[in-house]
């Protein structure tokens, strides 16, 4: 046992069946960044750090080039990789130049519909989690403190102009997830969204589930501006399931296909 602390007190060894792997994804994340991700990474701070916003221009290459210290295809790789996820945008022509871009469930759906596709993700498991996850954005629109706001982004729902209704039905879950006020849930979870409206709703003949969809809206609308979180996730589920079955019923085979990038 002395032999055993010589040198100091040693720690008792733990058994071996109690240290647990590390996972896969820990692994992943301690690769080291190469010099176009830092750069890309830079800029973004020094946009967020500035107040920039979209439209408003960046710095000449010549400046950045300067600026972040780098190689000329280190910092164009890094315009690039910002590019692609929609974070900047690069004018060509004339006025050429880099600007601030949006950031945009749009833009995070074409990167995750790359992951579901490697993983295996079909379209049933994707209108699953639509139908999981819209009735928590409805949830917290109708708990959102800001009644006014709350009132007159929905209320205009609450009409009978049935055509304006269906031409600005997409719209309506992208203004619940603004008044869920929680902008990680909202991007991520309206991520999934568009995949589906992408992919899934303009692909299928929507005729008779027009009404259904404006007269959902409206039972929706009244419930999240009557502050009820309760009837508005309940709601919403409904209003989702509808669409759900529609698609399954109209396309059956494509819910087992896997989800494809677009």
């Amino acid at each position: 046992m002395n032999s055993r602390r010589k040198g100091g007190q040693a720690a008792a060894a733990e058994p071996a069946d109690t240290v647990a792997p590390r996972p896969v994804s820990f692994e992943l994340t301690r690769r080291t960044l190469k010099t176009s991700e830092v750069v890309a990474l830079e800029i973004v701070r020094d946009i967020v750090a500035q107040k920039m916003q979209p439209g408003d221009r960046l710095p000449l290459e010549s400046e950045m080039l300067v600026q972040y210290r780098v190689s000329r295809s280190s910092l164009r790789e890094a315009l690039r990789l910002l590019e692609v996820q929609g974070l900047i945008g690069i004018r060509p022509g004339p006025g050429a130049g880099t600007v601030v871009g949006r950031v945009l469930p749009g833009n995070l759906s074409r990167t995750l519909t790359l992951h579901l596709h490697m993983l295996g993700a079909n379209y049933d498991e994707l209108l699953e989690a639509w139908m999981e996850t819209e009735p928590v954005l409805a949830r917290l629109a109708a708990l959102n403190p800001d009644r006014t706001k709350v009132r007159e982004s929905l209320s205009p729902f609450l009409d009978e102009d049935h055509s304006w209704a269906v031409r600005e039905g997409l719209r309506f879950h992208d203004i619940v997830a603004d008044l869920a006020g929680n902008r990680v849930l909202a991007l991520s979870l309206r991520s999934i969204g568009f995949i589906v409206t992408e992919q899934v709703l303009t692909s299928a003949e929507r005729g008779e589930l027009e009404q259904q969809i404006v007269h959902d809206h409206r039972e929706l609308a009244e419930a999240i501006i009557a502050g009820d979180p309760d009837l508005s996730a309940n709601r919403m589920r409904e209003h989702i399931r509808h669409a759900v079955e529609d698609f399954r019923a109209f396309w059956p085979l494509k819910v087992g296909e896997k989800v494809q990038w677009r």
